[in-house]
């Protein structure tokens, strides 16, 4: 059934005008009235609708009784990678949250790419990535993705965390405190940290993990550390 997000907070059992994004998908999916479609406003739960009325102007839904359904992994994962090329990090972003993560903090590093242009463009087009991930695989609360921040400020904003840096030289197998309901992973851009920049996370964080024995680029090695880290 097509699911999508809604920027307006949905009211149960009434009729509806959903917002431009959502009517302009509804059309290009060729849907017709009496066709069912759930929608989500980041407020917890869907509410399933039924599309009543579809014209040029506007699309108008009927909307059910909330449903309380959430898909949210039990930790709390911050996400905290050095900026890669666009299309590689919108990838990174999408894989991230199917994988459940519940916040993506790009970092600036010695070795990062930098943003050309509006960095507030930049940020609403990675929260366009975020919906259109969550619309996708189910979730129905939206992971926050922010500004680009240095490494020496996400530190201190993890600073209640545990704290882990995927790190070559690092262990094989988790501690037992990754079960820890929140926790920040540091991950270098295309090329690595640098040394100094490597220096200080290791003597920063709470653990070093080694996420396998070949050299991933970042987006995987964002991906492997999820998978690892969410179990």
């Amino acid at each position: 059934m097509p699911r999508f997000f809604c920027q307006q907070l949905i009211d149960e059992n009434t009729r509806l005008v959903v917002d431009t994004r959502v009517a302009q998908h509804v059309r290009v999916l060729r849907l017709r009235g009496g066709d069912s479609i759930e929608l989500f406003d980041g407020h917890g739960g869907e509410v399933p609708a039924v599309l009543v009325e579809l014209d040029k102007r506007e699309v108008v839904v009927e909307t059910k009784m909330r449903v309380a359904i959430e898909r949210e992994i039990a930790r709390q994962i911050t996400l905290c990678v050095g900026l890669i090329a666009n299309d590689r990090f919108d990838w990174l972003i999408q894989k991230a949250v199917e994988l459940g993560v519940a916040r993506i903090q790009p970092l600036y590093t010695e070795r990062s790419q930098r943003i050309p242009g509006d960095v507030e463009k930049r940020i609403a087009h990675w929260r366009g990535v975020v919906i259109a991930a969550c619309e996708q695989c189910g979730r129905n609360q939206l992971p926050s993705v922010s500004a680009p921040i240095s490494i020496n400020d996400a530190l201190v904003a993890a600073t209640n965390q545990f704290k882990v840096l995927m790190d070559a030289q690092g262990e094989r197998s988790p501690d037992a405190k990754v079960q820890s309901l929140s926790l920040s992973a540091f991950l270098g851009p295309e090329g690595g940290f640098s040394p100094n920049e490597l220096g200080q996370l290791r003597t920063s964080v709470d653990q070093r993990l080694l996420i396998g024995k070949t050299i991933l680029r970042t987006e995987t090695a964002a991906i492997a550390a999820l998978a690892l880290l969410s179990l």
